[in-house]
């Protein structure tokens, strides 16, 4: 159950997402709309109970059953699924962070402040384009493994490997337009600020 809540949020995230080769001003609208759903104290707690079981469980049986993985797709869930822990208890810390402490809005700027102040965006390009990777990796690994009694392994294989580049190829172009190549994206000062204080 708490796989599938984080799933379906991670999808609409990215759909969201998708809305910046727009522009950021559509990201933000379509945003706006997103959070009359999942921007209430219920929505939110029940999230963070999701993100922190699924993390809790998922780096608990990667350890339990370290060794015994065996093939492309096994390995590459557990991979994919420890760094989505190490994403999401990162970026779940941000928000918090950013929302309570900071007092900023958590937008589309709070999250791509780092990619357009050096020397951070060494780490945030990176940090966002795998995990975006990794989110259909795993999606891809338990495709594999779900499709297991109903297609061959051939097709499983395929199936799975398209997966993958459908993520590769979605991360490129989100990163892209974080990073401002199809329009000039503007950071706002309260945003950059963040960062600029760090290397002072």
């Amino acid at each position: 159950m708490s796989a599938v809540v984080i799933v379906a949020f991670i999808l609409l995230h990215l759909l969201n997402h998708l809305f910046a080769l727009q522009g950021i001003s559509e990201h933000i609208q379509f945003m706006d709309k997103l959070r009359v759903i999942y921007r209430n104290a219920v929505a939110e707690s029940l999230l963070l109970l999701c993100v922190l079981f699924q993390v809790g469980s998922g780096v608990y049986f990667a350890w339990k059953r370290r060794g015994q993985r065996r093939g492309f797709f096994e390995k590459a869930q557990v991979i994919s699924g420890l760094y989505l822990a190490y994403f999401f208890l990162n970026h779940v810390g941000a928000v918090i962070y950013g929302r309570w402490w900071l007092g900023l809005d958590t937008n589309i700027y709070y999250g791509i402040a780092g990619f357009h102040t050096d020397p951070f965006q060494f780490y945030f390009v990176p940090y966002y384009f795998f995990a975006v990777v990794a989110v259909f990796v795993h999606i891809a690994a338990a495709l594999h493994w779900l499709t297991r009694n109903t297609l061959g392994e051939k097709a499983r294989k395929w199936l799975s490997v398209l997966v993958i580049v459908l993520g590769v190829l979605v991360s490129n172009i989100l990163m892209d337009a974080f990073c401002g190549v199809f329009y000039d994206v503007e950071i706002p000062e309260e945003y950059s600020a963040i960062y600029r204080q760090m290397v002072q």
